[in-house]
């Protein structure tokens, strides 16, 4: 075999070589990138979960406090809405944490 011939056969080897662990790291950045929004996504909806959190706190304060009424529940008008996003919000969370595991 000629010096030539082996060197042409080191290169296409290579360069195979070279494609495989391109298409793999291709496949594993995407996979990475996707888990990143993933967690980013469910930052913010905690986030959001925990400004929501403070607000019904505030308003069971208002509600109790200076409204004076001696009970609350979470069918009282005022705070039923806040509690309903709270509710969804955990949902998402937990949507897009079964989405994560499954990467």
């Amino acid at each position: 075999m000629s010096f030539l011939k082996r060197m042409e056969g080191i290169i296409n080897k290579g360069m195979t070589t070279s494609k495989v662990a391109l298409e793999k790291a291709k496949g594993k950045t995407k996979e990475l990138s996707e888990k990143g929004t993933l967690k980013i996504k469910i930052m913010q909806l905690e986030k959001q979960a925990g400004k929501n959190c403070a607000q019904l706190g505030s308003k069971v304060y208002e509600i109790l406090i200076k409204m004076n009424k001696n009970t609350v529940s979470k069918s009282t008008p005022e705070i039923k809405p806040i509690i309903q996003e709270i509710s969804q919000i955990e949902k998402k969370i937990d949507e897009n944490e079964a989405l994560l595991k499954k990467l």
